[in-house]
């Protein structure tokens, strides 16, 4: 399974998030999950470095990576689509991929 773990400052803005695992869905190659995941959080990298001009921390090996931004309010649309596209495929592959967001924190007004 692959699980996507997302953290959030406290105004609610994605400073980082994980990628995580295999979805076992199908052989290495063939696997349109992976595919899939690979795709949004990956796209997600180059549009932090080129449309944005940052330079994420990135922490990339097989079957895993770790992105951690440091300005995470100029990122708030590109990373927000990407969650909302490894959530939509999560809901479509339950089995396959999990995705823990933490959210914005709680009012504690």
């Amino acid at each position: 399974m692959i699980s996507v773990t997302v953290h959030r400052d406290e105004e609610g803005n994605i400073s980082s998030f994980c990628v995580d695992g295999h979805s076992g869905y199908a052989d290495p190659g063939e696997d349109i999950v992976c595919a899939a995941v690979s795709a949004l959080s990956q796209t997600a990298v180059l549009g932090l470095e080129t449309v944005l001009g940052l330079k994420p921390d990135v922490k990339k090996r097989d079957g895993y990576l770790a992105v951690a931004v440091d300005q995470p309010k100029c990122c708030r649309v590109l990373l927000e689509a990407m969650v909302l596209g490894l959530k939509d495929v999560a809901g479509t592959y339950p089995r396959h991929v999990k995705v823990l967001d933490e959210g914005p924190p709680k009012d504690r007004g």
